[in-house]
């Protein structure tokens, strides 16, 4: 048992946790949480919610299970409170202390306490001042994949990003964070945990965003993610490429989108039967591009969250000629595409990668010619 004292720095979104059934997993595979959970639950489906609460020194991420998740749900405690966690409860396994991990449960103790509490300001081997390079679309959950390069020169991914954290991350701008090393699952050289951020800083000029994107550009693709020695090849890069096609596509959501695709029976005011279709899909933004090596890539899927965003806002303006517009816009500019690889055990042999590839940043700057 521990006794911790600090800020509320971050509340993760409320999710529900039950163990996989020991016939679908080993003892390796269980994950953090799902190894408390076994013993918090003996199995059961609970509420958790993660905080991130730290002192001047050091954070910890502490679970917050059941009774006191819903406290947090329902904003009893929120961010910018300073608690007092008696009783707080950390397995002895090395992985929950490398995440720095802590459990309030049934025999904890929490109190709302009146102390000023200058968080992480002695922390500094966590403090990075980060330029933005790709903000993407939410994904599953919520989670936004964000990626940058460091004062240092070093391409990050902050991992554990949430839609209410993108308030810290603007393309193109300078965000002070603090990143702790990633320990999770399926971690690529460029993973790091999102432990908090002062939100956005400034924003490069013209003439920055030229001379930056230039300083940290990739000759190809395969200069990205084949270089270097297997286990330390990068998953994020930056390439300069020729636009061939920009285009959209409307794809149905698996089982669910099948589902709810097929025509149903409803009734209308007249009471007569009337068959009605009930759309489910998500738009997917696809690139054809050539790289400096010359080779041709067709069908990347983009994730840029700005990019759709102007797609959208072009085909609105311009619905029959939006896609012809922003291939000429693109072409006009010196246009500059962020790269990365998804993770790397979907168990699919043979991907020339050994994971996905995927945009997840688009920049134009106008030509200087």
């Amino acid at each position: 048992m521990a006794t911790i004292i600090g800020k509320v720095l971050r509340v993760l979104p409320l999710k529900e946790v039950r163990p996989r059934p020991k016939a679908e997993r080993t003892a390796t595979e269980r994950t953090a949480t799902e190894r408390t959970a076994e013993q918090v639950s003996g199995g059961e489906t609970k509420k958790i919610v993660d905080l991130i609460i730290s002192d001047e020194f050091d954070y910890r991420k502490v679970s917050f299970w059941e009774e006191y998740a819903e406290l947090v749900a329902r904003g009893k405690i929120k961010t910018g409170d300073v608690l007092k966690i008696e009783n707080a409860w950390i397995l002895s396994s090395e992985k929950q202390a490398a995440e720095k991990r802590a459990n309030v449960g049934r025999f904890t103790r929490v109190t709302k306490i009146s102390r000023e509490i200058d968080a992480l300001s002695r922390a500094d081997y966590l403090r990075q001042n980060l330029t933005v390079l790709a903000v993407a679309r939410p994904e599953k959950r919520g989670r936004v994949c964000v990626a940058g390069v460091t004062e240092n020169g070093e391409w990050v991914r902050p991992q554990d990003v949430y839609e209410a954290d993108t308030q810290n991350f603007k393309n193109l701008c300078v965000s002070k964070v603090y990143l702790d090393a990633w320990r999770g699952r399926r971690a690529r050289k460029e993973d790091r945990f999102f432990v908090c951020g002062e939100g956005v800083g400034r924003e490069l000029s013209e003439d920055e965003k030229r001379a930056f994107l230039e300083q940290n550009l990739d000759d190809s693709v395969d200069a990205v993610f084949k270089s270097g020695k297997q286990g330390e090849r990068r998953s994020l890069g930056l390439i300069k490429p020729r636009i061939l096609r920009v285009h959209e596509e409307v794809a149905k959501s698996g089982k669910r989108g099948k589902a709810e695709g097929r025509e149903k029976e409803g009734r209308g005011k007249s009471g007569k039967g009337k068959k009605e279709r009930v759309k489910s899909h998500e738009q997917y933004l696809r690139f054809n591009f050539k790289d400096g090596s010359g080779r041709t890539y067709r069908g990347w899927s983009c994730r840029c969250d700005d990019f759709y965003k102007a797609w959208n806002d072009l085909k609105q303006k311009h619905r029959w000629t939006y896609g012809w517009r922003m291939l000429w816009r693109l072409r006009r500019s010196e246009t500059y595409l962020v790269i990365g690889l998804t993770f790397s055990d979907y168990g699919v042999e043979r991907l020339e990668y050994g994971a996905y590839p995927m945009i997840v940043g688009v920049h134009s700057i106008k030509n200087q010619k």
